[in-house]
């Protein structure tokens, strides 16, 4: 499938181009046969303050579709243009300029758009001029992010845009996306913005970032409801780059880079890990274990069988993972079609042996104007990624190689003298990598998108799209039985599982718009139609026993224990949607949209839900009593809204209000034994949408020319959020879903720009801030739900989600006398360790005398309520330098005992922390008192405010420093733009968090792949 799948995309490709190139050529030789009949409007445009020629910049003959973009030197020419007609002259970042031709050739100096107030945001649907939007939508600025070693979009969001928190876990390639909330975590259920790509819903993380245009996010109901029952969670819209009129463009970035781990912890030595235990021992009342010559051995290497010092984490990661993309785009076009297409490559070679990606991407973009009232386009993208990482024949996985790799003792050697591996129970996860046992997987995203946009009228137009998405994933995991000896082999037999994803969407839309003004009052309508059908396969299959694990295929493997599965599942959506924008001389502004929304997730009764928006602004900086602080507050805006949403996708099943059956249950009849089903979940015929109403204030301000200001306050709580909700005994099942959580995020968020120049410097800075409050209002007819897994966590009534939950401590215990103190009037009961001088002093919270489970409070929250970002950048004769910084604050972290470790023998290892704990020596030591085993009171097995930490962080995101060459040097190459320039990611963090660990870590085992810092150069070349 793969073969025919790209060599379909590629005769696709191929294709277009043809037809590209040929219509181009035509409509010059058209043009050409009319030069006589018309004039030809030539020109130059520049820089009013520099007087440097601007490449790129749009000129248009107003009313018409008619024009071109300049060249390299600036220039543009222009055919059939009548004299005395209006032009059109733009460019990101100038004001936008209109000249008329009075037939000689022009020079037009555009002046910098310090405020941006002309700038088109897209939005639900169409687009809008930032000056008129009263809903919250949030743009990425593509300079941030398109010379960035990033491996994924949404990773590269990361502190981008106030109210929009990424959290990147993981620097594995492949699995480096960042998960995104909007405002907070608003459901139990999935909570992950809806993503539209060029009009279309898909997915950003096997986009190009080299491809993206633009990105905007709307974050509130106002912004979003024309999306309805998908748009609860935030929606992310991606346009992609497309062609512009002028002479072909060929650009070629490329990125060369390096990685490493930001931090990884330290942990004990050999000799140190010695000591520690003998330290342990007496602690506890027993003899030391490790004489003085134990250790000198274990220093001084002699005997490296019997006194091995193994550097695990040496051994297990990589000194520098290179990594690499590249992107060659073509542009360009006349009045009657335009192109972009674009190849992209990226590897990334982990700094964990066997962990790689590889990615291929193809884009192509069309845009026909066949007549003057008939607008045309095609979009196709083609992602093509291969995934790796090791596995293992203990319990299979990724996570079981970090989790040894922090466990296992330096006394247990990577080999023994005679070439045969060490071990402990586990296995040896560097063994495990040298076994070379891999869990591959292909994943191909195809997608087209065609529309037509028919102007029955100047002002009246319909537009009819259609997309077909096609996702399809091949996974093998292939575990491969190690031998450690003649007498032990790992997994006794190799083992294969093999899998199979497929989905397909098919989306159709019409939408009418109608446009006009009358006199001061200017009027938008949209409506439209949208239908989509989804569609879901999967397939898994299992053998073992093959005769050699250099045979692969699934036939090679033993069929007396070999097992398969596989499912479909379909989904259909209906939607009306609407939306109206006024505004008054452009000082009164009012929008409303409304989304009608019928899916199949639901019963008849319950299927279609309505979706409403409102929203308005009043933009007071033009009204006449403000005509004498227009020099200082050049615009300021008012603007309020209120809105309800829908969230479907509940996580839990396709249908939830159907009842469903698993076969494989076996039932006696008539005195034998039959095979039969059960019920799996039982079905709640009333379920409904959850809904989610916003209602929020904001004013936009800009001073001077030169600074933008804007700040918002929200309020927003999800209803009807579905949770389990338990059953009687007597119903035979455990429980169902039902519409009964509530949750409640409130914010407020700042953001700032300013750009100035000094003499030849040219400055820029951008900021923002949001603050986040997360509250549960109800769970239905439970008060609070504790969370499973390696940390106490704990969801209640009244408290933000993601809670830690666990003890408050007062200092440590420094003498028995101390203890009996304490104990007189307390006890212990959430151990059966005894109490000893160094450990943990817990406080009775509800003053009962008995410190247990009662105890515990919430202690923060592992999502931060603080995020923030600003960028710094300047530019000098050709040279750039920009530092983005990001961060989060009010969040905590947590790490179990594997990771910060403990003295358990060979299947363990302490952290160097523990160099700094308590001893009748060392009584102001920051940690508590050194223990034989995992379950002492002291250690992190038991959650508690000493053990937390606080996981607030500054890093600096990125670093670029860059030099553009001068265009006198590359004029006679044909070379327009050469840029090169130095890329850091991730380079330097500021943080309290444990040493060693990456703030952002996630909590539990710290058996994750840690975040990485890349060093990398780069080359951006315009022909």
């Amino acid at each position: 499938m793969t073969k025919h799948l790209s060599l379909a995309v590629m005769l696709f490709f191929s294709f277009f181009l043809c037809v590209g190139n040929y219509a181009f050529a035509g409509k010059r030789m058209s043009g050409a046969m009319t030069e006589q009949q018309s004039g030809t409007c030539t020109g130059v445009v520049k820089d009013a303050a520099t007087g440097e020629t601007i490449v790129g910049a749009a000129v248009l003959v107003k009313g018409t579709t008619n024009g071109n973009s300049t060249d390299f030197d600036g220039k543009f020419s222009i055919d059939n243009v009548s004299v005395g007609s209006t032009l059109v002259v733009s460019f990101m970042g100038y004001q936008t300029q209109e000249v008329k031709w009075d037939g000689s050739p022009l020079t037009i100096s555009l002046k910098e758009d310090n405020l941006n107030l002309e700038e088109v945001v897209v939005v639900g649907y169409g687009t809008q001029k930032k000056l008129n939007l009263t809903g919250s939508v949030a743009n990425v600025n593509n300079k941030l992010i398109e010379a960035r070693p990033i491996t994924s979009v949404s990773a590269g969001l990361q502190g981008l845009l106030p109210g929009v928190t990424v959290v990147q876990r993981s620097g594995q390639p492949g699995s480096d996306n960042g998960t995104i909330r909007v405002r907070g975590t608003g459901t139990f259920n999935v909570a992950d913005p809806m993503v539209i790509v060029d009009g279309v819903e898909s997915t950003m993380n096997d986009i190009d970032a080299n491809d993206i245009e633009s990105i905007s996010v709307l974050k509130d109901a106002a912004s979003s409801a024309i999306y309805g029952s998908k748009a609860a969670n935030g929606v992310i819209l991606i346009t992609t780059k497309r062609g512009k009129t002028g002479k072909a463009v060929v650009n070629y970035s490329g990125i060369f880079g390096w990685q490493s781990a930001t931090d990884l912890p330290e942990y004990a030595s050999s000799a140190e890990y010695a000591r520690l235990t003998n330290q342990a021992r007496i602690n506890n009342g027993y003899a030391p274990t490790y004489t003085a010559e134990d250790i000198r051995k274990f220093e001084d290497g002699s005997d490296p069988d019997n006194y091995a010092n193994t550097d695990w984490q040496g051994l297990f990661y990589e000194d520098s993972g290179f990594q690499q993309t590249h992107n060659l785009s073509v542009s360009g076009g006349n009045e009657a079609l335009r192109y972009m297409a674009s190849l992209g490559y990226q590897s990334q070679d982990g700094i964990v042996r066997h962990a790689k990606k590889e990615q291929y991407n193809m884009r192509l973009n069309l845009d026909a104007n066949p007549k003057d009232n008939l607008e045309t386009s095609f979009s196709m993208s083609y992602s093509h990624i291969d995934l790796t990482e090791p596995t293992n024949p203990y319990v299979g996985g990724f996570a079981q190689f970090f989790r040894q790799v922090n466990m296992i003792s330096p006394m247990v050697p990577y080999k023994y003298s005679d070439g045969t591996y060490g071990r402990i129970g586990d296995g040896n996860p560097i063994a495990w990598l040298d076994n070379n046992s891999t869990n591959d997987r292909v994943r191909h995203n195809l997608q087209s998108i065609a529309s037509a946009k028919y102007y029955i009228l100047p002002s009246l137009s319909v537009k009819a799209m259609g997309s077909y998405k096609l996702y399809y994933e091949d996974m093998h995991e292939m575990r491969k039985a190690l031998k450690f000896s003649e007498t032990y082999t790992q997994g006794s037999v190799d083992k294969l599982w093999e899998g199979a994803t497929h989905y397909d969407r098919i989306t159709g839309d019409v939408i009418a718009e109608y446009k006009d003004s009358f006199g001061a009052h200017n009027l938008s309508v949209l409506g439209g139609y949208h239908a989509e059908l989804y569609k879901y396969k999967n397939t898994q299959a299992y053998r073992q026993n093959f005769p050699s694990n250099t045979l692969t295929d699934l036939n090679a493997g033993g069929t007396a224990s070999m097992s398969n599965s596989g499912y479909t599942r379909e989904l259909a959506m209906l939607s009306w949607f609407g939306r109206i924008n006024y505004d008054y001389a452009g000082k009164y502004l009012l929008e409303a949209n409304l989304r009608y929304d019928g899916s199949s997730r639901f019963a008849r009764g319950n299927r279609w839900g309505t979706f409403p928006s409102v929203s308005a602004g009043w933009r007071f900086s033009e009204e006449g009593f403000f005509e004498s602080l227009k020099g200082v507050v050049n615009n300021g805006k008012l603007r309020a809204s209120w809105g309800k949403l829908g969230n479907q996708d509940i996580g839990q099943g396709y249908y939830p209000t159907v009842s469903t059956m698993t076969l494989g249950y076996n039932y006696p009849f008539g005195g034998s034994i039959s095979s039969g089903a059960k019920t799996v979940y039982a079905a709640n015929p009333n379920l409904k949408w959850e809904e989610t109403t916003t209602w929020g204030v904001a004013m936009d301000l800009s001073f001077i020319q030169k600074v933008n200001l804007t700040l918002e306050y929200y309020d927003k709580t999800t209803d009807g959020i579905l949770m389990q909700v338990s059953t009687p005994v007597t119903y035979a099942l455990s429980s169902y879903y039902d519409n009964v959580g509530k949750v409640s995020n409130k914010g407020f968020e700042i953001s700032v720009d300013y750009r100035d120049s000094f003499g030849e410097v040219d400055f820029n800075f951008g900021g923002n801030v949001a603050f986040n409050t997360n509250k549960i209002k109800s769970m239905g007819d439970v008060r609070e739900q504790y969370g499973s897994g390696d940390y106490s966590s704990i969801m209640r009534e009244g408290e933000a989600m993601n809670s830690f939950y666990g003890y408050k401590t007062n200092g440590f215990f420094q003498s028995q006398a101390e203890i009996d103190a304490y104990n007189a009037e307390h006890r212990y009961a959430i151990t059966g360790n005894t109490v000893r001088p160094g450990d943990l002093k817990y406080v009775d919270v509800n003053g009962d005398g008995v410190i247990n489970a009662d105890d515990r409070v919430v202690l923060g929250s592992w999502d931060p309520g603080i995020t923030y970002g600003f960028n710094i950048g300047a530019n000098y004769k050709g040279f750039d330098v920009m530092a983005f910084f990001q961060g989060a604050a009010d969040v905590k972290g947590y790490l179990g005992i594997e990771a910060i470790g403990s003295i358990d023998g060979d299947a363990a290892k302490p952290a160097k922390l523990w160099l700094d704990s308590w001893t009748p020596e060392n009584t102001n030591a920051k940690y508590p008192r050194a223990t034989i085993g995992l379950n002492d009171v002291s250690m992190p097995n038991t959650c508690s405010d000493f053990w937390l930490q606080n996981a607030n962080y500054l890093r600096l995101k990125n670093l670029q420093v860059g030099y553009t060459l001068p265009k006198n040097w590359l004029a006679k190459a044909g070379i327009s733009k050469v840029r090169i320039y130095y890329s850091g990611q991730n380079i330097w963090t500021v943080t309290n968090f444990l040493k060693g660990w990456d703030p952002e870590a996630p909590a539990g085992r710290g058996n994750y792949y840690p975040q990485t810092k890349v060093h990398s150069v780069g080359l951006n070349v315009t022909f």
